[in-house]
């Protein structure tokens, strides 16, 4: 998975918009005033920031150790770094499923009145 197939893919979603609160090298994609996925910047290696359950956090961990560990300055349970730049990480279809979690979980903690 390219970066604008990252971008593209997660502005699919319904209510999903691009902001950079920290500067043009920090992309984050939201749902509501919410982010969903961290993209990080256009110069670096691929790479999401998603939010999983606890259990599917552990289960992404311990299957792709190399790959995915906790996302710095997050909550280190339920938000994860992917690296999906390297072989043998994530393919596209499961770093689409760990958008299509992340997305659906801040969906779901969001009031009533402001989910898509």
């Amino acid at each position: 998975m390219t970066r604008d197939q990252a971008v593209t893919y997660c502005l699919s979603k319904p209510g999903a918009w691009l902001d950079n609160p920290w500067g043009e090298q920090d992309t984050v994609v939201k749902v509501g005033d919410k982010i969903f996925c961290f993209l990080g910047g256009a110069d670096v290696p691929l790479g999401l920031g998603a939010k999983n359950s606890r259990e599917r956090v552990e289960e992404w961990r311990a299957r792709y150790p190399d790959h995915i560990g906790p996302a710095p300055y997050l909550h280190k349970q339920m938000w994860s770094k992917i690296d999906l730049s390297g072989p043998d990480g994530p393919d596209d279809d499961e770093a689409r499923e760990l958008i299509d979690d992340s997305y659906s979980l801040v969906v779901a903690s969001l009031p009533r009145a402001k989910r898509p």
